[in-house]
């Protein structure tokens, strides 16, 4: 009796591993209610106890590990309902994972048992064996959950490695249908079978299949540093562009001004104060264009703005700023850049795409109403964007040195729990963000 307790307490605690990796992921605890909160323990303790009884009349059944698996999925679902094939690939790979280790640990006990481990171990055993066969599964499982807990990825970056996992997944599901099979074989089948030859394998499998996951997984990753780089390089060599025009303008500038100069001294000469006068309100304005307004009240934000507002109009393009001050802009000045910046390169390529004698236009509004921030970003379109998953992708003829910027406005705006819609119409394309 005292050990189907202990197997009881030890599935609620396989549960409650696996609600812990999910809130490590895809799952953000910090928004979750009490009709949540009621969920997952619902879900941990009503299932921990089924699993625990289940495994005192058989060491494992596919059937109520079908059914456990459903049952996680719904819970899941429930609590959040997106990035519903990145929580399922998550729950698959975690049960699959716990129970091939029970069976790596089953076929040492085999070796040490011999015959007497059916009776003590796999089927109505409620023994001390068993649970001891479980407990070592999950402290292994429970140490990688911690370090992966630790490491803090956001869930976008996760989702980059989706089809690896999905993949990963499946073969683990492969091999724990095909193991069960053969423990079964050499229980009640052949009882001569090796069980050092079983173990032994599905040693080597475990580790063929994570080396070959963690081979794809470290590619993947380098894949996605070479990505950040070459936007690194893309967006600095875009500055530097957007530098030497900001150069060029001083130098037209600088010249013009001692043209300037020497015009206003010709008048100081003949005493025409009122010429001077004249000539000075004449040419002002295209200094005053210059002077970076203010529009939110960060000074980067304005900046970035102003530049593009002072790109766009090179262009033919009308820019129009709606914007109020905002007591704290909680974006770090890098973030600012990137997330106005990129959005706002897009609107101008957008535009000058178009038909020199269409209507081109862009207008932003920044407004913050309570504790929402909200930044909408419209622009006139010539043709629609091509989307994907909801998605504006780049038409480009380089799209290997280019997306990066949308990509990249995703990563804050997920960093601070926002959220990005896109929305498109005959004549113009929207981006909406809310933080």
């Amino acid at each position: 009796m005292l050990a189907r307790m202990v197997l009881i307490g030890i599935s609620i605690f396989e549960i409650g591993l696996l609600y812990w990796l999910l809130c490590s992921t895809v799952l953000q605890k910090k928004y979750f209610g009490k009709k949540d909160w009621a969920i997952i323990g619902g879900n941990t303790l009503g299932l921990g106890t089924i699993l625990g009884i289940n495994r005192s009349l058989s060491f494992f059944s596919s059937s109520l590990f079908i059914i456990i698996f459903v049952i996680t999925c719904i819970c899941v679902l429930l609590v959040k309902k997106q990035n519903k094939l990145l929580q399922t690939v998550i729950i698959t790979l975690y049960y699959s994972t716990v129970a091939l280790l029970d069976f790596f640990f089953a076929s040492v006990g085999m070796m040490i048992l011999g015959q007497k481990f059916d009776g003590m171990v796999y089927t109505r055993a409620n023994s001390w064996t068993e649970c001891i066969i479980f407990i070592s599964s999950r402290l292994i499982i429970t140490g990688c959950i911690r370090m992966f807990a630790k490491q803090k990825y956001e869930e976008i970056y996760i989702c980059e490695f989706q089809a690896i996992l999905s993949i990963i997944s499946i073969i683990m599901c492969l091999i724990l249908r095909w193991y069960q099979i053969e423990v079964v074989k050499m229980i009640y089948e052949n009882g001569e079978r090796d069980a050092r030859a079983v173990g032994a394998s599905l040693a080597a499998v475990l580790l063929i299949v994570s080396f070959i996951g963690i081979l794809c997984l470290k590619n993947k990753t380098l894949e996605k540093e070479k990505e950040i780089l070459v936007m690194r390089d893309f967006m600095m060599t875009q500055k530097f562009k957007e530098l030497e025009s900001v150069i060029e303008k001083n130098r037209q500038l600088s010249h013009d001004l001692r043209n300037h100069l020497i015009a206003l001294k010709n008048y100081e000469k003949e005493g025409n104060y009122e010429g001077i006068n004249s000539y000075i309100e004449e040419i002002q304005h295209e200094f005053f264009e210059i002077k970076v307004r203010a529009w939110t009240g960060n000074q980067i934000a304005d900046m970035i703005m102003e530049q593009k507002r002072a790109l766009a109009e090179q262009e033919g393009i009308i820019f129009t700023i709606q914007a109020i001050p905002i007591a704290e802009w909680f974006f770090s000045d890098s973030e600012t850049c990137s997330l106005l910046g990129n959005l706002l390169d897009n609107a101008v390529d957008a535009c000058k795409r178009m038909d020199v004698d269409a209507k081109r236009w862009i207008f932003i509004k920044i407004e913050k109403q309570k504790q929402l921030l909200f930044i909408r970003i419209m622009n006139s379109i010539g043709e629609a964007p091509v989307m994907k998953k909801g998605k504006p992708i780049s038409v480009k003829d380089d799209k290997k040195n280019h997306g990066y910027g949308l990509r990249s406005v995703e990563r804050i705006v997920n960093r601070y729990d926002g959220v990005i819609t896109y929305q498109m119409e005959e004549k113009f394309f929207q981006v909406n963000l809310s933080f």
